[in-house]
């Protein structure tokens, strides 16, 4: 038996405006402070491309999260876009919200949940988080509703 929902990424807007505030502060730091070695324009250099990855890649979720995708429930295997992950391998399931949940997989041998593992059900997530919570009670994996920390 084979259930299949429509799922998407989660907007990952407050992210994105709080990064770049971060950013912003940096920067102004970095004037407000002019250093001339060469070490310190070393670490201000870092800074601003480490910050530009950072943003480029939390812009380009924001472009992407409205593409919708497969969540197909098997017996054995929970398979998130193209990605499968087996139920031995998962530790817990996670539903953040009340209006629009956001729910994430969290593996065994993860400390945090990966980006790709994280979505929400596009229609009907009702019976969407039903189906999930069936599946884990069929293989005793554990549901939790609070929030969860999140891979970049």
């Amino acid at each position: 038996m084979m259930i299949t929902h429509q799922g998407k990424r989660p907007s990952e807007i407050w992210a994105a405006i709080g990064f770049t505030l971060l950013i912003l502060s940096w920067l102004n730091l970095v004037i407000l402070f002019n250093r001339s070695k060469r070490f310190d324009l070393f670490l201000i250099y870092l800074l601003i491309i480490a910050g530009g990855i950072i943003m480029g890649i939390l812009i380009f979720r924001l472009v992407t999260c409205s593409r919708v995708f497969s969540i197909e429930i098997k017996p054995e295997v929970l398979q998130i876009k193209n990605t499968e992950i087996e139920a031995g391998k998962v530790k817990k399931i996670f539903i953040k919200g009340y209006f629009k949940p956001v729910i994430a997989i969290k593996p065994k041998a993860n400390m945090l949940v990966p980006y790709k593992y994280c979505f929400c059900f596009s229609d009907k997530e009702d019976q969407g988080i039903k189906d999930l919570k069936e599946w884990a009670d069929l293989h005793q994996i554990e549901v939790l509703h609070k929030r969860f920390t999140r891979w970049l």
